[in-house]
C-alpha cells in the first residue's frame, strides 16, 4: 500500500532507466548474454512495476469512490450507514478513513441525543398539559362564578381562597417543569464538591419541621456532625426534602421519622424510614415516575412529582435510590450518594 501515491512519472523514468542500463551494459561488457540477462530483468523490474501501478490506481479509485459513498451517508444524516473500509497498515487513506469513521460516530452519538432530548421533551409537555388542565378548568369556573355580583362576601371570600390554591398549584407546576426540563437537557450543572452532609441535611429538614409539629410526627436524625461528602448541597438538599416532605405527608399523627446517615467504603447512605401507611410491592417500581400517585392517597395534597426530581438528581450524581416498604407498616428510602475523592 505504500505505493498508492505513486507518481504518474515513475513509470517512464523507470522504463528509460532500464534502457540506459541495458546499454551502458552492453557498451562496457561486450557481451551479449549479459546484456540479454539485464535486459530480462530490466523488463521484469518494468512489469512488476506496471503491475504494482495498476493496482495502486484501482485502489485509489476503489477508495475515492468508497469516500464519495460516506461523505453521501453524512450529507443525508444516515450516520449508521457510514462504514469503516480495511487497511492493513498506517497510510494517509487509512488515516482520512478513521477521521470520516470518527465523524460519523460523533454525529450519530449527537443525532441519538437530540432525539432522546426531544422524547423527553415532549413527554414533559404531555404530562403537564394534563395536569395544567384541571387548575385551569377550576380556575376559569371559579372566575365565572366570582363574577356574580349577587355573591355573599363570606362565600365570595372562600370562593378566592380556592382561586389562590389552584394559583399556586400551577405556580408549582411550572416550577417543577423548569427545574426538570433543564435537569433532563444538561442546562443545569450540579456542581459536586466536598461539603458536609450534615449542614444539606439540615437545610432540607428546615422545610419540613413546621409541617411535622402541627402532625405532632418527631423526627430524630442519626448522622454525624461532620461528615465530609463530595455532593451538590443546593439540589441535593432539595432532593432529600422531597423525600422528607413525602415522609411527613403520608406519615400519620404522633408519629415517627427516622434519618440515619451511614458511611460506607464505596458510598454514604441516607436512610429515611417512617411509620406510614406503606408502599405495595407491585407498586414500587412506578413511584418514581413522574405524576403517579398510589389510588390510596389521591385524598392528601400533591401531585407526584417529588419522588421523581429527588431521583433525578440523584442519579446526575452518580448515585441511586431503593426503596423497602410493608404495608401497614411503612416505608424506608436509601438514598446512596459516592464516595468520590
Amino acid at each position: 500500500m505504500a505505493n498508492l501515491m505513486m507518481n504518474k512519472w515513475f513509470l517512464p523514468i523507470v522504463i528509460l532507466a532500464s534502457i540506459g542500463y541495458c546499454a551502458f551494459t552492453f557498451w562496457f561488457y561486450q557481451r551479449l548474454l549479459l546484456t540479454v540477462i539485464s535486459a530480462l530483468f530490466c523488463l521484469f523490474f518494468i512489469l512488476s512495476s506496471f503491475i504494482q501501478k495498476r493496482k495502486a490506481e484501482k485502489a485509489i479509485i476503489k477508495f475515492a469512490n468508497e469516500m464519495s459513498d460516506n461523505l453521501e451517508l453524512l450529507f443525508n444524516c444516515e450516520f449508521e450507514n457510514v462504514y469503516a473500509l480495511e487497511f492493513f497498515d498506517e497510510t494517509l487513506m487509512a488515516k482520512i478513513n478513521q477521521k470520516i469513521v470518527r465523524i460519523a460516530e460523533v454525529l450519530k452519538s449527537e443525532k441519538e441525543k437530540s432525539m432522546a432530548e426531544k422524547k423527553v421533551l415532549q413527554s414533559l409537555i404531555s404530562d403537564l398539559s394534563h395536569q395544567l388542565k384541571t387548575p385551569m378548568t377550576n380556575l376559569k369556573m371559579l372566575h365565572e362564578t366570582i363574577q356574580n355580583g349577587n355573591l355573599p362576601e363570606q362565600t365570595r371570600n372562600e370562593l378566592l381562597k380556592l382561586m389562590e390554591s389552584q394559583l399556586k398549584k400551577l405556580e408549582f407546576l411550572l416550577s417543577f417543569m423548569v427545574k426538570t426540563s433543564r435537569l433532563e437537557t444538561g442546562l443545569i450543572q450540579l456542581v459536586k464538591q466536598q461539603c458536609n452532609l450534615f449542614d444539606t441535611l439540615a437545610a432540607a429538614l428546615s422545610g419540613v419541621t413546621v409541617a411535622a409539629e402541627k402532625k405532632a410526627i418527631q423526627i430524630r436524625v442519626v448522622c454525624p456532625e461532620v461528615s465530609i461528602v463530595n455532593h451538590d448541597p443546593k439540589w441535593t438538599a432539595e432532593a432529600l426534602f422531597n423525600l422528607l416532605e413525602n415522609a411527613v405527608k403520608y406519615s400519620p399523627h404522633n408519629s415517627a421519622i427516622i434519618v440515619a446517615v451511614e458511611k460506607g467504603e464505596m458510598y454514604t447512605q441516607i436512610n429515611i424510614t417512617d411509620q406510614g401507611q406503606g408502599i405495595a410491592e407491585t407498586n414500587l417500581g412506578k413511584i418514581f415516575q413522574r405524576f403517579y400517585r398510589e389510588q390510596p392517597n389521591l385524598e392528601i395534597e400533591g401531585l407526584g412529582i417529588g419522588l421523581y426530581l429527588a431521583r433525578e438528581i440523584i442519579q446526575n450524581q452518580n448515585g441511586y435510590i431503593m426503596v423497602r416498604s410493608v404495608v401497614g407498616e411503612g416505608s424506608t428510602f436509601s438514598v446512596f450518594l459516592a464516595n468520590d475523592f
